[in-house]
């Protein structure tokens, strides 16, 4: 199981007796407002410390920056409208990213850094919180060759995020690349150099994703001597470098498509550019769509095959389940 710790640093502006006095009749403050306003104990206490920790650190330098001691009607007021805020934002449901099955690269420290893996369940209890009031928000099997599963202590996307095509955000991107492309893969491919795809990469901000138009440039193209000019160390043997596309995006940048897959890269006239993956729910990641075609008929699409079957008269409207 993995696990993550989020620790809340308290500096203070000096190391007097005042700044003790300041900050102890700051916290003792906080929690009394948490432990009133919280009457049920819902609150983590993850989240009660990093709550506490905060809201302490901020009054207490406003105290130390006026040469104050004593908390003003202002204070306590700041005090009652963070607290009451930070706590709602805490116990407020929160939806999941991620779906069951969904890919995913997890942050694993030690010397593999990040895995990537698919999510097989959703909002587990937490094995090391006896009160039973922690979730995990993911659990995840990993890849060969680790190939075990982890627990996802917090959803955030600087421990778990969607796995997509990287490039976007500079040549470090390469390690995700490497990390997340399969250890055997065919050369069979489904787009050729000069093709116009739609590749899966991070939204604007970096929590979800979305369908981006660019070109391919290169087929089973070898990321081995750019990892190289970063330094990256990896076993290059059996053609470890070879990644099934380079895709220069509209937008100028290039991307690396690890894996021939329709949930990472499909044909530009089929998937149009937009969301994939958003916070309002939007999810466009099926293989297979159905969608009007015309007035009266209706077109099953494949994103696998790139393939289109047109169904005459009326239809359920809804998309396909498959994935």
């Amino acid at each position: 199981t993995a696990t993550t710790g989020v620790a809340v640093g308290v500096v203070l502006d000096s190391e007097s007796t005042m700044d003790v006095y300041c900050y102890g009749a700051v916290t003792d403050a906080v929690e009394t407002e948490i432990q009133y306003y919280d009457t049920e104990q819902l609150l983590p206490m993850k989240d009660y410390d990093m709550i506490t920790g905060l809201i302490s650190h901020d009054v207490s330098n406003r105290m130390l920056k006026d040469s104050r001691v004593g908390l003003t009607d202002e204070d306590r007021a700041f005090i009652q409208s963070k607290v009451r805020q930070m706590v709602d934002a805490s116990l407020k449901p929160k939806k999941s990213r991620f779906e069951k099955f969904d890919r995913v690269v997890c942050m694993l420290g030690g010397e593999y850094g990040w895995g990537a893996g698919t999510i097989q369940a959703l909002d587990e209890d937490d094995p090391e919180d006896a009160t039973g009031q922690t979730k995990l928000p993911y659990v995840v099997k990993l890849d060969p060759p680790i190939g075990r599963l982890i627990s996802v202590p917090q959803d955030d996307n600087d421990i778990c995020r969607a796995e997509v095509c990287f490039g976007q955000r500079g040549k470090g991107d390469l390690w995700f690349t490497l990390r997340c492309k399969p250890t055997r893969c065919t050369k069979i491919r489904r787009f050729g150099v000069g093709d116009r795809v739609a590749c899966a990469v991070e939204d604007t901000t970096g929590n979800y994703t979305v369908w981006a138009a660019g070109t391919v440039v290169d087929v089973n193209y070898n990321v081995e001597q750019d990892a190289k000019e970063l330094s990256l160390d990896w076993d290059w043997a059996r053609e470890a470098g070879i990644v099934p596309y380079r895709v220069l995006l509209d937008t100028g940048i290039n991307v690396f498509v690890h894996r021939d897959m329709h949930w990472l890269v499909r044909d530009l006239v089929l998937q149009p550019v937009g969301p994939r993956q958003s916070a309002d729910g939007t999810r466009n990641l099926k293989r297979l769509v159905k969608r009007r075609h015309g007035d009266t008929d209706w077109e099953l699409v494949d994103h696998a095959t790139r393939k289109v079957r047109i169904q005459a008269g009326d239809a359920d409207d809804e998309d396909s389940d498959e994935d």
